[in-house]
């Protein structure tokens, strides 16, 4: 089993354990829709025109002129912490936050009475050019509290632009230079590194798909607890298109869920008939296939979004949903092949559930399709990074 397959198998066997099969159809719906209603809040925080906004909107997917966009601009200066909510999951909150200095945040004690910083699962720490003494500060607090930090300078694409004009010029030893500036200037009373270069993040917010703006979001999805780390991870749909490796992640959370799935197909089809020609419960089962492809951003057949995509990508697509509305077909093969899969769910689910034919062709065909899918969208992804590196 992965991590997350090992998750939600655990909260299965805890909820059984303590309830027997009561109430298990309600339980598995109530942890499919989790991640929707998880808090999570991120604070961002740094002096007026380091790029937090920008940032904000970044991660949430916006342009800047987009409708709930936050404000961008360095004349626009943070007097107070200002949340903003991502589209589609208002549970999850980025917070704008003053930097220690500013007019009604003079000192460390002023700050931490109006920030209250417990609130934030993590704080990111933004500049553009050095980290200032108040940073540091800050970022002691924040490590007192038990909380990850990360430290962001931003801009980097206007570092490039600038340096590339030089005929010596080498982008890996330029960053290299900027990362180690920071480390020297990130110290504490006693001269020594309060980070190391691993949490220290170059980015720029107009090029989310360059430089560690995707380790930034890795970074930030290993600093939460797991459930949350389970909301932000299903939340990111913008970066999914862009980060190879953020799209592996939804996908593994994904791979997790289908215990879930197929025990509430199984419980379902237990309780109710779903008619003689279907062994599982088909709606559960292609509400969760559908799910997939947004959640890997498969693009629409139709969309815009696939029609700037090459005939060959098109194709992968069209291929792809023929052979998923075949899906019922394609459970039936993969039976034999589940039943010997599905041994390890026994001691979790019981035999009952486990070993019916419903649970065995649910799990299948889930498991089968989101590979496939995943296939797909790695291969959108691939060709759309490139578009943008041409453009």
């Amino acid at each position: 089993m992965t991590d997350w397959e090992a998750t939600y198998a655990e909260e299965i066997k805890d909820h059984i354990e303590r309830n027997g099969m009561s109430g298990i159809d309600d339980f598995f719906k109530k942890q499919l829709e989790r991640w929707k209603k998880k808090k999570v809040n991120i604070g961002i925080t740094g002096n007026s025109g380091t790029g937090k906004s920008s940032f904000i909107n970044a991660i949430r997917g916006l342009g800047d002129d987009d409708d709930g966009a936050a404000p961008v601009g360095v004349s626009e200066c943070t007097t107070e912490p200002t949340s903003y909510d991502h589209p589609t999951c208002p549970n999850i909150k980025f917070w704008d936050l003053p930097g220690i200095g500013t007019p009604n945040y003079r000192d460390l004690e002023t700050y931490l009475e109006k920030v209250m910083l417990e609130k934030y699962q993590t704080c990111l720490i933004f500049a553009c050019n050095r980290f200032t003494e108040n940073d540091i500060i800050l970022a002691r607090e924040i490590r007192k509290q038990r909380k990850y930090f990360f430290f962001v300078h931003t801009k980097i694409d206007e570092n490039v632009r600038a340096e590339r004009r030089k005929k010596s010029f080498s982008e890996a030893a330029m960053l290299q230079k900027i990362r180690r500036n920071c480390i020297d200037n990130l110290v504490d009373e006693a001269g020594k590194p309060i980070s190391s270069e691993d949490d220290i993040f170059l980015i720029s917010n107009h090029h989310p798909d360059k430089w560690d703006f995707s380790r930034l979001t890795e970074a930030i999805l290993d600093a939460l607890p797991t459930y949350k780390r389970e909301a932000l991870t299903l939340s990111h749909s913008y970066l999914t298109s862009l980060s190879k490796d953020i799209l592996k992640r939804k996908a593994d959370v994904l791979k997790g869920r289908i215990i879930l799935v197929a025990g509430l197909s199984a419980v379902t089809r237990m309780t109710f008939d779903s008619g003689p020609s279907i062994e599982f419960d088909a709606a559960h089962v292609s509400g969760e296939i559908n799910e997939y492809k947004t959640q890997l951003c498969i693009p629409v057949e139709g969309s815009e979004s696939y029609g700037r995509l090459s005939s060959v990508a098109q194709r992968k697509i069209l291929d792809l949903n023929i052979k998923l509305a075949n899906s019922l077909q394609l459970a039936s093969e993969a039976t034999v092949e589940g039943f010997a899969g599905i041994a390890c769910y026994i001691p979790i689910l019981g035999s009952l559930i486990a070993t019916s034919s419903s649970f065995v062709r649910a799990h299948a065909l889930l498991r089968d399709s989101l590979k496939e899918i995943e296939e797909v969208a790695l291969a959108v992804l691939e060709e759309n990074c490139l578009n943008l590196l041409r453009s």
